[in-house]
């Protein structure tokens, strides 16, 4: 079987891929509509005259306008292929009405999604407006536990980043976007003593970035590293961390609670979305959205628990529940039924 994809720069990609062609299914992604369109249209054509029938969209941010995503669409129809959106984001991160409308408008078309938790089946349906069954399937984010180097300790991860290996760190991790709930997060650093907060992310939205700089000149045990994290770093914030709390004010799948169970690390995470699905009370502590003191009070008492043995068992947890070579069964099946 041969499908192609779409991104292609991206670590899931990149391993839902490799346990692809492993599976005996050749994979060719594609870039970004941005600044690859020619080519794209190009490997369409020669995929399906080479017998491809499936297309797999992960990320509608890979068509920068609607009326590309629209001609995309149509263009798979003309060659009589099949559709399925893998649904990270039911809406695009800080996605306003007419993005709304332009997720209903695909999501209303594809032949299949993929849902990453069973929740968002109902709530895509709530939140795009839409009344229209999809063919499905659920499975869980796939695990990161091959995807990233995890080969220094703590201690060699808190010397290169020169913090104390006597502090408690409390890590959050990901893009700098205004969902990630980061003024709760500052709340709990003005109460906490003897716990450093890291926050470390590439810099999206310019007035998240300005607030956590200004955070950060008032509150010693506060630091904010930004820029991109090359691959072979992030073991060094995951190593360097006790724990991972990640405040979302919204979020449909996170990647970085997956990221963090790759590195042993408990989460503490807000109930928004599907993160009820993946972060229980043996593995991580969920907290009500939009609440600093809850949040802290979560913080203390996992710092009070075996953090260790929740982070073993937040690794474990993943390596089973989130394993991709079962997802990869439930993929190829849901492609065999569309073909």
């Amino acid at each position: 079987m041969q499908i192609m994809m779409i991104p292609r720069s991206h670590t899931y990609v990149r391993e839902l891929k490799r346990y692809l062609q492993q599976s005996d299914v050749a994979v060719v992604a594609l870039q970004p509509f941005h600044y690859a369109a020619p080519i794209n249209i190009i490997k369409l054509i020669g995929c399906r005259i080479t017998g491809c029938q499936i297309i797999h969209v992960h990320w509608l941010y890979s068509f920068p306008f609607g009326f590309i995503m629209k001609a995309f669409y149509y263009f798979c129809r003309f060659l009589r292929m099949k559709i399925v959106w893998e649904m990270h984001n039911i809406v695009p991160h800080n996605g306003d009405a007419s993005e709304r409308t332009l997720s209903c408008w695909f999501y209303e078309r594809v032949d299949a999604i993929i849902f990453h938790n069973q929740d968002d089946i109902a709530r895509s349906k709530k939140l795009l407006l839409s009344s229209v069954e999809k063919k499905h399937i659920v499975i869980p984010h796939g695990n990161f536990h091959e995807a990233y180097e995890n080969t220094i300790s703590k201690k060699e991860a808190r010397d290169q980043l020169n913090i104390a290996q006597n502090r408690r760190v409390v890590l959050c991790f990901g893009i700098l976007r205004n969902y990630r709930g980061y003024e709760y997060l500052i709340e709990v650093a003005r109460e906490m003593s003897g716990v450093d907060i890291l926050v470390v992310g590439q810099k999206h939205d310019q007035s998240v970035y300005d607030y956590l700089i200004n955070a950060q000149k008032t509150l010693p045990n506060l630091r904010i590293i930004t820029g991109w994290i090359p691959d072979n770093e992030v073991q060094i914030y995951f190593n360097a961390s006790d724990i991972v709390v990640l405040p979302y004010t919204e979020i449909t799948t996170s990647g970085v609670t997956l990221l963090a169970y790759a590195f042993s690390r408990p989460v503490i995470s807000t109930d928004v979305g599907g993160m009820k699905e993946v972060v229980n009370e043996k593995i991580g502590l969920l907290v009500p959205p939009r609440n600093g003191v809850a949040l802290k009070e979560a913080i203390d008492k996992m710092f009070a628990m075996d953090y260790e043995t929740m982070g073993k068992n937040a690794h474990e947890y993943a390596e089973k529940e989130c394993s991709w070579a079962t997802n990869v069964q439930k993929i190829k099946a849901l492609y065999m039924s569309l073909i």
